[in-house]
């Protein structure tokens, strides 16, 4: 196979988490085009159709958000994950907060980390960075340069963030 397309690692990740519960032969999964920060879900019998496929649809969004893409929606006749990177973007990328792109780093940590020894500000010693992998799962992580608070410089990451605070590494909110 020689003039394969590259592997389009948001779709295949997308693919995977719905593997684990549904048959991908029903599920049109795709990347939209201009722009192609886009990926659309749809269930493959009618996607006019049917209440069946709401329902379909709305379990699809349902397993994607506790898959990572908190953003997936579920528009009842089909599902839109937003915010996706690039088809071309490498596994190892990370983008944080304030579109910083780091590259080349082996997880979310230290990704986090990298972003925030970019920043400009040197005052600021504590940081809540947003930072969303090659496939587009988003997750917040909070960098203390303080290293009483961190002496293992691990770092936590947060599926959430509340409206009125953030959750400390074990989950607590503060």
């Amino acid at each position: 196979m020689g003039d394969s397309l590259p592997l389009d690692h948001a779709l295949a990740a997308v693919r995977e988490a719905l593997a684990t519960a549904y048959d991908l032969s029903l599920l049109h999964i795709r990347r939209t085009t201009d722009p192609d920060t886009y990926i659309t879900v749809t269930h493959r019998p009618d996607p006019t159709g049917d209440r069946d496929q709401q329902v379909q649809h709305s379990a699809y969004a349902e397993t994607l958000q506790e898959a990572g893409w908190e953003q997936a929606l579920n528009l009842g006749a089909l599902v839109l994950i937003p915010s996706i990177p690039p088809a071309d973007t490498a596994p190892g990328t990370h983008t944080a907060i304030w579109s910083v792109t780091v590259d080349d780093v082996p997880d979310l940590v230290d990704a986090a980390y990298e972003a925030r020894a970019l920043q400009h500000d040197s005052e600021i010693t504590e940081a809540v960075w947003t930072v969303t992998d090659a496939t587009g799962r988003r997750h917040v992580i909070i960098t203390d340069d303080d290293l009483a608070n961190e002496p293992e410089h691990d770092g936590c990451i947060e599926p959430h963030m509340t409206a009125d605070g953030y959750a400390d590494c074990d989950g607590t909110l503060l």
